[in-house]
């Protein structure tokens, strides 16, 4: 579905309900340069990530995927600063 939308006295926009049953009532608003994007957030960020990445945290808690970033976050960081 596509169309156009309209801002009211306070600034809403209404999301048309079929929109809305496809892919719910939580929104990120991203400012792109040309235009506003809306991405759909699901109620469970980490079947949305697993849904984009598939089984590579299978098994694994949120703590251990967080302890495993910061990790990688800081080995990358410390390999970068060799200048």
């Amino acid at each position: 579905m596509s169309g156009t939308a309209k801002t009211d006295d306070r600034g809403r926009i209404v999301i048309p309900r079929e929109v809305r049953e496809k892919h719910g009532d939580r929104y990120r608003i991203v400012e792109l340069d040309d235009r506003v994007e809306l991405i759909p957030l699901r109620s469970d960020p980490i079947e949305g990530l697993q849904d984009a990445v598939g089984d590579a945290f299978e098994g694994k808690t949120i703590a251990e995927i967080k302890a495993e970033a910061r990790q990688a976050a800081r080995e990358a960081a410390l390999s970068e600063d060799t200048t």
